[in-house]
């Protein structure tokens, strides 16, 4: 009796340990999440390093009245990443349909290869910016703060990220490109901060 029970538990164990190692499978490898946490990290590197030095005339500076500060381009960087922050975690509050991965016309190696950028482009309002904060410095605690919290996120997490996908001005992609994409387009955002600071009328200080 008491090896049938055992050998029941035993199996009942196994049965669940199964389960578990099949409800995992949609996580991220480990391949993915290593990608997605130093490609965050590195490009918001590479914006705090655009900015380092600058003194507050030069980061109110245009080059012409038409163009962004790079104030306002960090403002705008932020809100959108926000926005696009909120996208995901709706996607993943539905249920996943691993039916609308057909959707999905890019491989991660072509989304990061494409310097389109549509994503950039979207209109972040000077409404939606005053009440998120004050200024380029609040907004870049907020951005700080968020890839914080997208690389733990990213390196802890057992969502089925690959099966909830979302409709981006970028095409559609699963929310595990969108974090890709998110943080991706800083380098963007990093080198039109550089293209403004080699302008020959940018200020010396």
């Amino acid at each position: 009796m008491l090896k049938r029970t055992t050998g029941r538990l035993l199996l009942t164990l196994l049965v669940i340990t199964g389960l578990a190692g099949t409800l995992n499978n949609s996580s991220l490898s480990q391949r993915e999440r290593k990608q997605a946490i130093q490609l965050i990290k590195n490009s918001r590197a590479e914006i705090f390093s655009s900015l380092h030095g600058l003194s507050e005339r030069q980061i109110n500076y245009k080059p012409a009245k038409e163009t962004l500060s790079i104030g306002e381009l960090i403002m705008n960087m932020v809100a959108l990443e926000i926005k696009c922050s909120e996208e995901i975690k709706t996607s993943l509050e539905k249920p996943s349909e691993s039916e609308d991965r057909l959707k999905i016309a890019v491989t991660d190696e072509q989304l990061l290869a494409n310097n389109n950028y549509s994503l950039c482009q979207a209109v972040i309002t000077d409404n939606m910016k005053k009440k998120m904060w004050k200024g380029p410095s609040e907004a870049l605690k907020k951005f700080n703060a968020m890839r914080n919290n997208h690389i733990k996120y990213v390196r802890t997490s057992t969502e089925d990220l690959r099966n909830h996908v979302v409709s981006t001005p970028a095409g559609w992609i699963d929310c595990y490109q969108y974090y890709l994409l998110l943080a991706d387009r800083s380098y963007y955002v990093a080198e039109k901060i550089n293209e403004i600071k080699r302008s020959p009328s940018f200020p010396k200080k």
